[in-house]
């Protein structure tokens, strides 16, 4: 691969039309988030032909993946928040440094999480209380999953940074080959085709753990190669410590609201597990449908962090609010298209998965109320993306915590536990707090608490001369 010039990777985000640059930044990460849903999708697809148990068992571990994930997750969007500022402001060295600064760091969080979560797979499944058999394929599922982290942690950090420099297309090659291969070892390692034993749910994990670490390998030699945007040299691992602290200021915040919210759902996943498992396969099911519906808002919720980030380091704030108010127009545009398919085909795309009469009406409850939170689902993405990009982690840290610790987590323990409405006490709480949170998240923007930037003109003697 021969370098391209920076200039040929788009236009400058700093200047000309607002709407058309927003898009042409986030097609790319649309469909790589698209590509990253069928992960899933496909495990999904293939262990529900396997066992219901299968598919069961990965809708209980997958919060307790997403739980570690984001506790290094949010690290990476510090990277993204300073690596657009530093691009913005034309400060390329201090890109490429706050680059490796990042890289060095989830290194090292993501082998301790590893060992961490290796070992503490099974005991926190078993305090779930889902039944024994479950259990069980959960704790395989979840523990060749938490050994890869590392490998996953690596897609991460080669996305977010290169989103932040502005290239989203190198990131939507490299997931679409991931994908490719998750999905070609799928079927071959779950029903041991060839010369391959079956391994049933473990092999849907090792399949993801060897996709991840190509893609991860094949991302950090582009970042080292010198060919893209950002171009980490060895020298820019060793550590300064002015700049981890920024970074860890940055993405704690970011990675205390996620691991707030993955511990939400898993305590909502442990809630349905007791109401049944047809409940849990239907969630499961349902969120497949969900998220994938909510790709393309994703992608604008990134974009929009992307383009605020570097129009906050080239000090353009009004520009930067603009883009936020695109990205929140095209955002529910779209959510009303995907909440129309999802009503009017809700029990047909149940059915792609398992013909469980008990299975489908119960997800196909789920999807008619959660349809209608579609859009206020967008506008959070797209404020959580603003304040992200601005380096104010804090706020979308709140919008985390709020969402499921103060509105969702309550609701359903009352509506079930009261009130007894089953699996619908979820469905009507994913709907109120998706609502809640939307309005009080446009409030927190209409404030304009995000729009400064938080790189420092002296941070080019302070970051070379603090190892």
């Amino acid at each position: 691969m021969s370098r391209v010039p920076a200039e040929a990777l788009g236009r400058k985000l700093t200047e000309g039309p607002i709407s058309s640059t927003l898009l042409r930044l986030a097609w790319p990460l649309m469909l790589s988030n698209l590509l990253q849903t069928l992960y899933n999708f496909t495990d999904r697809f293939w262990l529900a032909r396997h066992s219901s148990v299968g598919i069961a068992a990965l809708a209980l571990s997958w919060p307790l993946v997403f739980l570690v994930l984001s506790l290094g997750g949010g690290v990476t969007i510090a990277g993204t928040a300073l690596v657009a500022q530093y691009t913005g402001a034309r400060r390329t060295p201090e890109a490429n440094l706050a680059a490796g600064q990042v890289m060095a760091f989830v290194a090292v969080v993501s082998v301790v999480l590893a060992a961490a979560g290796f070992f503490a797979a099974r005991p926190i499944l078993a305090l779930m209380g889902a039944e024994p058999a479950l259990t069980a394929a959960a704790a395989i599922y979840l523990r060749i999953l938490y050994a890869g982290i590392p490998a996953m942690f690596g897609t991460f950090v080669v996305t977010a940074l290169l989103n932040g420099s502005g290239d989203t297309v190198t990131p939507l090659w490299l997931m679409a080959g991931s994908v490719l291969l998750n999905a070609g070892l799928d079927p071959v390692l779950i029903f041991g085709l060839g010369p391959f034993p079956k391994m049933g749910i473990a092999g849907a994990a090792v399949a993801t753990v060897i996709a991840r670490t190509v893609m991860s390998i094949v991302g950090f030699s582009l970042l080292f190669s010198g060919r893209l945007r950002v171009h980490v040299r060895v020298p820019d691992l060793r550590p300064r410590w002015g700049l981890i602290r920024r970074i860890v200021a940055i993405g704690g915040l970011a990675s205390i609201g996620q691991s707030g919210t993955a511990l939400g759902f898993a305590i909502m996943n442990g809630a349905l597990a007791r109401i049944g498992t047809a409940v849990l396969s239907a969630f499961g099911i349902g969120n497949a449908f969900t998220s994938i519906a909510l790709m393309p808002v994703m992608g604008l919720g990134q974009a929009t962090a992307t383009m605020v980030g570097q129009n906050l380091g080239a000090e353009k704030p009004l520009r930067a609010r603009r883009s936020a108010w695109a990205g929140m127009a095209w955002s529910t545009g779209i959510l009303l298209v995907a909440a129309a398919v999802v009503l009017a085909f809700r029990a047909s795309l149940m059915q792609v998965f398992l013909s469980d009469p008990e299975v489908v009406s119960v997800g196909t409850d789920m999807l008619l109320l959660v349809a209608f939170a579609f859009p206020f689902m967008g506008i959070i993405q797209v404020i959580m993306g603003t304040y992200q990009g601005s380096g104010h982690t804090g706020t979308s840290m709140f919008f985390d915590l709020f969402r499921l610790w103060a509105l969702r987590v309550p609701l359903v323990y009352i509506l079930e536990f009261a009130f007894h409405l089953g699996p619908f006490a979820v469905w009507w709480a994913m709907l109120a707090s998706n609502l809640g949170t939307a309005a009080v998240a446009l409030g927190f923007f209409l404030s304009g608490s995000w729009a400064h930037r938080v790189i420092r003109d002296a941070d080019v003697p302070t970051l070379s001369t603090d190892t």
